[in-house]
């Protein structure tokens, strides 16, 4: 085996020059400090609202009845045209607030006090220092229990750790609120008796550097992520109350509700399932099985790691209920829409606060195979159906939730569980995806042939006209045009015209003026398209409407924005090959070329088509990659 001794020597060099840079009394701490922490802000959080979240759960924990989420401003400077810079951001509330030992010990990772406890929001002791770095600096905050006389500061500020050696917060100090806190709370007449302020210092990370767009973005997600304990507390973003948003909207209240008899959401599924966590006594694999009876639990059992039940809602949206709209959301149909594009898939809830929305299902081959269920493909009919999870803290393992419960990662027995009987949610899911589907799909639009030409026909016109052609019938088929002409020509004798010369005048008139036309024919049995001479030597292209060309194809065109454009540039390639069939004179190549039409592309267009529609009946727009759905859930099964 070949190596490069250069390469090697290089990067034992490189490290050398690292080892060198360490102090001479250094004790090798499980963690330095400076690069510890700089990767540690760079992680886990996605934006602002979910780093925002952790310090509304501390609140919530703490009992606080009020929390509001505020911003200082920077001041305008010369030359500077937005005053709207977010320069701190601010967390009030009026929980139990804290000890001076306490406030120090929560800003340091790991200080939890819920750590043992099952019941609550916080378990892991991250949330306070996680989340601040992860948006700021320096991270100040401020305290009060009922009975204390004076409010504590304790401060993290990330730009004194050293770069090696141990850390430790200081030590916690007597402060008044910043003065931007004290005239909020002033201006929205409250009080500091007990409770904490959590203050981000010139926050650096912020999704959001406006205030007014921080705010929507917190408003947003706080009503969606606390929709069910707004009862219970009261929540603010720069002064205006966070309201409930249920992306299943069944909740009386929350926005966007409409009741069921008026058109509302509707609950399709509702089950409790009773689970049990447990190590397995032969393999020690930990599963997730359903509990028929509470007589199969045994409470002695040491291998029974959690007990604990999952609660599932599916909910379907009738048509009309939730509506797209490109640009600007116009109705609360429209709204609902917004919601529903951001929480498409399954909603976790844990201890009634969402964790998160995982549109990918397990749906690939190998999960099949093991047995993990057979779910939808979640494409553009899936907004328009919701499922939710509901479970609490005892089941964390079953569904990974991690130390800034931002994700949900089942073990793959909770969708063996759901895939299975009596409940087969997943076979549920794909039936609601195709009633969607057929309720959706609206009748095909009727088209006719118009009196004055069309966009398309003008186009083939003129483009004769460039060319200097005149168009002519090949002999074979001049004298067809002829007879048809003179049998239209007598017909308008008497009603348009005085006689048969007259008419076949204008007739002619006509077709130099419309030398193309399409029109539209029914024949379930008949080619795609037919191309026919008229009288006055039109070339006509006959779209049948009962073949898949035009509901899978043409039709849909119309239901586009911009459409007609598009409609029109294939009735010009419709014209062309009608053209092209018509003018050929020599009757053996004219059948060759019949054939081709009816018996060669009209059979292949029809089966080619009848599959497209059957497999593909999502909305362009919103369609996701069938690549990206087929990532596998499964780790034991066969490949």
């Amino acid at each position: 085996m070949s190596f490069d001794a250069e390469a090697l020597d290089a990067e034992v060099a490189r490290q050398e020059k690292y080892l060198a840079q360490l102090p001479g009394n250094f004790d090798f701490p499980l963690f330095n400090s400076k690069h510890a922490i700089e990767s540690q802000r760079r992680s886990g959080y996605r934006n602002t609202s979910s780093a925002a979240r952790e310090i509304v759960d501390n609140a919530i924990e703490a009992k606080a009845s009020q929390i509001d989420v505020f911003f200082d401003q920077a001041k305008r400077g010369k030359g500077k045209k937005d005053g709207e810079a977010v320069s701190s951001v601010a967390f009030f509330d009026n929980g139990s607030g804290m000890s001076p030992k306490m406030v120090r010990y929560a800003l340091s990772w790991g200080a939890g006090t819920h750590f043992d406890e099952l019941g609550t929001i916080g378990k892991f002791g991250f949330g306070l220092p996680n989340a601040s770095i992860n948006q700021t600096r320096r991270v100040e905050v401020y305290t009060k229990r009922r009975h204390d006389d004076v409010i504590t500061k304790a401060w993290l500020d990330i730009n004194n750790v050293q770069s090696h050696g141990l850390t430790h917060i200081e030590e916690p100090v007597t402060a008044e609120l910043p003065d931007f806190v004290q005239r909020y709370l002033k201006d929205n007449k409250l009080t500091f008796e007990h409770g904490t302020v959590v203050v981000w210092v010139t926050p650096d990370r912020l999704s959001y550097r406006k205030a007014s767009t921080l705010k929507e973005h917190l408003l947003d997600d706080f009503g969606v992520v606390y929709r069910y304990m707004l009862g219970d507390v009261t929540l603010k973003v720069g002064g205006k109350q966070v309201e409930p948003v249920d992306p299943l909207f069944l909740t009386p209240g929350a926005r966007y509700y409409l009741p069921k008899d008026k058109g509302g959401a509707i609950e399709v599924y509702s089950q409790m399932i009773p689970v049990r966590y447990y190590q397995d006594e032969e393999t020690g694999g930990l599963h997730l099985a359903y509990v028929e009876k509470a007589s199969e639990l045994d409470p002695e059992n040491e291998r029974t790691l959690a007990v604990g039940a999952i609660e599932v809602r599916i909910v379907r949206f009738p048509p009309g209920f939730s509506v797209h709209k490109k640009g600007k959301a116009e109705s609360d149909a429209n709204r609902r829409f917004e919601i529903r594009k951001a929480r498409r898939g399954m909603s976790f809830v844990r201890h009634d606060r969402e964790i998160e929305t995982v549109d990918v299902f397990p749906r690939s081959m190998r999960d099949v195979s093991a047995g993990l269920g057979d779910w939808p493909l979640l494409q553009g009919y899936a907004y328009h159906w919701g499922i939710e999870v509901k479970f609490n803290p005892q089941l964390d393992e079953v569904f990974g939730i991690a130390n800034d419960k931002q994700t949900v990662r089942p073990i793959e027995d909770f969708w063996r569980l759901l895939a299975s009987e009596p409940f087969e949610i997943d076979a549920l899911l794909k039936a609601e995806n195709n009633w969607q589907s057929k309720q959706r799909r609206a009748a095909d639009p009727v088209v006719e042939t118009t009196e004055e030409p069309s966009p398309a026909e003008n186009a083939a016109a003129l483009a004769d006209r460039i060319e200097g052609e005149i168009n002519e019938p090949p002999k074979k088929d001049k004298e067809k045009v002829e007879k048809a002409t003179e049998e239209e020509a007598n017909k308008r004798v008497g009603v348009t015209a005085g006689t048969v010369e007259e008419a076949k005048q204008a007739i002619k008139k006509q077709g130099q003026r419309r030398g193309y036309k399409i029109e539209y024919f029914d024949d379930s049995h008949g080619a795609f398209f037919e191309p026919e001479w008229q009288p006055g030597n039109v070339v006509v292209a006959k779209v049948n409407r009962q073949h898949p060309f035009y509901s899978a194809f043409y039709a849909p065109l119309l239901k586009l924005e911009g459409g007609s454009r598009a409609r029109y540039a294939l009735d010009i390639v419709l014209l062309a090959l009608a053209k092209g069939e018509l003018r050929i004179d020599d009757p053996v190549t004219k059948l060759w070329n019949e054939n081709l039409r009816k018996k060669q592309w009209t059979p292949f267009l029809s089966n080619a088509l009848k599959v497209f529609e059957q497999t593909t009946h999502a909305d362009d727009s919103h369609e996701e990659s069938q690549g990206d759905q087929e990532q596998s859930f499964a780790t034991d099964a066969p490949a």
